[in-house]
């Protein structure tokens, strides 16, 4: 066998194990959703009786009544069959109705998830195009002032509480500055002058205006997250530019920005590459608590309403898509990895 033949059936076994690997994990990873689908719908059952809800609506409210409800929602079962029920109905896509919209409660999260990707893809592009470059700047410039001022930034930005950082931003830009800081767009838009409502607006005053709605929550989210990828990527550039091959890159004469950026830099990327997309999910979760400061129309905000409206079957299509998302992407950051690093090879 010549050496082109081995090494196309040395890439095709790297596919075939490849393959096999992912399938392992996603059938690891629909029994991990399984468990926390039952784990998130007893905790939730458990957080109040619907029935008491419904007394409180209406004090007036019969025992006859009563029964009737809990039949038509199946509450005279025990939580485990109620929960077959549930997962019977949301593997044909059926995820129930919205206690508080009276509205099938997958349309409503659909809705919900476009605004959450529009704010998150921009908080994703700045913590790439800013907290990269930071992190290899703070690396090749160890111990300097400006490394010392990254590095405070960094820890700061990573013990601040996000609800702290967003209340003092709309004290500081949006009281202070006139930012808005609530909703996704005005009500009134000004249009040459004249406030007209904002769906008879041209369409670039309406884009402007969502721009100046992202601004205060983007940044919120933006900067506890770009400090702790600045760290990740100063971490791993150091332990890249102390390798023998960065050092005889040196020697050689090569120069100093060509060795930093396509030397040590293409190895660094390895891991900071599984991170960034680990950090996907984890920044929709995060989502909730900027939404709901801001009144962002997202998912997160959904969430958060549907708990505290105790609205179970919205809040638990709502955690599933948080779940689906955080075990998807773990999976992308693995499989990612080995397309990264050629010495990674899954059996």
């Amino acid at each position: 066998m010549c050496l082109f033949e081995q090494k196309v059936d040395a890439l095709r076994k790297a596919g075939q194990y490849m393959w096999q690997y992912v399938v392992r994990q996603l059938i690891q990873r629909l029994f991990i959703l399984l468990i926390i689908s039952f784990l998130a719908f007893l905790a939730l059952n458990m957080m109040s009786d619907p029935v008491d809800i419904l007394k409180s609506m209406d004090p007036h409210i019969t025992q006859q009544q009563i029964d009737i409800y809990k039949k038509q929602q199946g509450l005279d079962k025990s939580p485990g069959i109620r929960y077959f029920y549930w997962l019977k109905g949301a593997v044909h896509g059926d995820f129930g109705k919205s206690r508080a919209y009276k509205e099938d409660v997958l349309p409503l999260l659909i809705d919900r998830i476009p605004n959450t990707v529009a704010m998150q893809a921009i908080v994703i592009l700045i913590i790439v195009f800013v907290a990269i470059p930071l992190g290899i700047f703070s690396a090749v410039n160890q111990y300097s002032t400006w490394d010392y001022i990254l590095t405070f930034f960094a820890f700061t930005g990573q013990s601040l509480p996000i609800f702290w950082v967003g209340l003092m931003l709309i004290l500081w830009l949006g009281v202070g500055y006139g930012l808005p800081f609530t909703g996704m767009y005005s009500d009134l838009v000004n249009v040459g002058g004249q406030m007209v409502p904002y769906s008879q607006a041209p369409w670039l005053i309406r884009f402007g205006d969502r721009i100046m709605h992202l601004i205060l929550p983007v940044i919120t989210i933006s900067l506890l997250s770009l400090a702790g990828l600045m760290r990740y990527t100063r971490s791993a550039m150091l332990e890249v530019i102390r390798q023998d091959y960065v050092r005889t890159a040196r020697a050689k004469g090569i120069p100093e920005r060509k060795v930093v950026y396509s030397h040590a830099m293409r190895n660094a990327m390895i891991p900071i590459a599984t991170i960034v997309i680990q950090m996907i999910p984890r920044l929709f979760a995060g989502s909730l608590i900027v939404e709901q400061i801001f009144g962002w129309p997202g998912v997160g905000k959904m969430i958060f309403d549907a708990v505290m409206q105790k609205d179970y079957n919205l809040a638990m299509v709502d955690l599933m898509f948080m779940s689906f998302l955080m075990v998807i992407f773990t999976l992308l950051a693995d499989v990612a990895y080995a397309f990264l690093d050629p010495r990674i090879t899954y059996r």
